[in-house]
């Protein structure tokens, strides 16, 4: 890992972050149909490979501190800071490699949202975007991989594995992270942070995708707006939670209700 204080200033990275689950995937592949260089270098979800080893050496010391995605750089010990600005600023050096200096460019790995306060230090003028979607569906979902990694560093105890227990934790998880998220973002980047709901940008007669699109690339033409489109279209899964028995429902709402109310979905 490079010293940081050699590290190149990289200007107007877009990333893409979200809860585990909430589509990223499909809003990294609308960005490439815009034009975008969103790395090569990555897994089957189109997770960027080179910023894990980062993210595990920064999400859980962070959250066994200050217990919260919004947080300052200076709440952190010198030491730790130092090593997310310099890991952060190297993954960056590497997609830039990777596009041969792409005009257009970015990376997406959803455990972003959690580092929003180094990746605003270290990389001046990016663009975020985070992806939420309807914590009721994400409560049901599979995808447990931030509740397995984090949960325990942020609450002092492991999640429940009971089923029922655990849909309950995941959605006050989901509600607490991204609100903490979106305050952190706001205050961070102001309109340089964009919050993207994905039954919005997944809607076929929604503007919500394209009015995102021109903001982040301004000449984008109406070819590239359509197949950006294309590429989010016939998303799976949305709406699960419509199947649970009207008793379950009530309490996974009332779990959630902090974000399920501030995002819009009940």
């Amino acid at each position: 890992m490079s010293d940081s204080a050699a590290s190149p200033v990289l200007i107007g990275p877009v990333l893409i972050g979200a809860t585990g689950g909430s589509g990223t995937r499909a809003i990294r592949e609308a960005l490439i149909a815009a034009g975008f260089f969103m790395g090569e270098t990555v897994n089957h979800a189109g997770d960027l490979r080179h910023a894990p080893p980062v993210l595990d050496q920064l999400i859980n010391p962070v959250l066994e501190r200050t217990g919260s995605l919004d947080y300052r750089l200076a709440d952190l010990p010198e030491a730790l800071a130092a090593t997310g600005l310099s890991g952060l600023r190297d993954v960056a050096v590497k997609v830039r490699e990777e596009g041969n200096g792409p005009a257009l460019w970015g990376w997406k790995n959803p455990r972003l949202m959690f580092v929003l306060p180094f990746l605003a230090e270290a990389l001046p003028g990016l663009r975020f975007i985070h992806v939420v979607r309807d914590g009721r569906d994400i409560a049901l979902s599979d995808n447990r991989q931030q509740i397995d990694r984090h949960f325990a560093a942020r609450h002092g105890h492991a999640a429940p594995k009971e089923p029922d227990a655990l849909a309950l934790a995941a959605i006050r998880f989901w509600s607490e992270t991204n609100l903490e998220a979106l305050a952190c973002g706001q205050a961070l980047l102001g309109e340089r942070y964009h919050l993207l709901r994905l039954e919005d940008a997944t809607a076929p007669d929604s503007p919500v995708l394209a009015q995102l699109l021109q903001a982040l690339r301004p000449d984008i033409d109406a070819a590239s707006l359509t197949a950006a489109q294309q590429a989010v279209a016939h998303r799976p899964g949305h709406g699960r939670w419509r199947d649970l028995p009207a008793e379950r429902l009530a309490a996974l709402e009332e779990a959630g209700r902090p974000g399920l109310t501030r995002f819009g979905y009940i």
